[in-house]
């Protein structure tokens, strides 16, 4: 089994970061399983792409749930041969719909809250300086961004 992951930023405090990462309708991988990452904010936020990473999610459903539904161990990818990084071991993503979803950094290295809010105009206007990926023919490439802070877990105001 890997290791959980660990930034390669070690000026970065433990639970002072969350990566909020677009969900596209036409997400890929087996029945919209996986969730792919923008390269330059995967590798910034998970690591390096050399090798596959296992984290733990703690999964929050509703996203103000008083505690997490579920916890359970997924791989953030390697960087494939075509240029991208993925989710893998989380079936359950195959159930979020088009949204943003959060990773927030925990005091355990290694761990991560995980929610999703489907109303992606507010998430996008609330924060700026996100990173686009490559577009496709399918549509735009996705929004993603690192926000150096705790990210409250229901965003209804900017």
């Amino acid at each position: 089994m890997n290791e959980l992951a660990k930034t390669d930023d070690p000026t970065d405090e433990k639970g002072s970061r969350c990566l909020i990462v677009e969900r596209h309708d036409w997400e890929t991988g087996t029945n919209q399983r996986q969730l792919q990452f923008v390269l330059q904010t995967a590798k910034a936020f998970f690591g390096c792409g050399n090798l596959d990473r296992t984290i733990r999610v703690r999964v929050f459903m509703p996203a103000n749930a008083p505690k997490p539904a579920f916890e359970k161990n997924i791989i953030i990818s390697r960087e494939y041969g075509n240029g991208t990084r993925r989710t893998n071991n989380f079936p359950e993503m195959g159930n979020i719909p088009s949204s943003f979803v959060f990773f927030q950094e925990t005091e355990q290295a290694g761990a991560y809250d995980f929610w999703w809010q489907i109303d992606k105009a507010i998430v996008a206007a609330r924060f700026q300086t996100w990173q686009q990926g490559r577009n496709t023919q399918y549509g735009r490439g996705r929004l993603s961004l690192i926000v150096h802070g705790k990210v409250p877990r229901v965003i209804n105001q900017l």
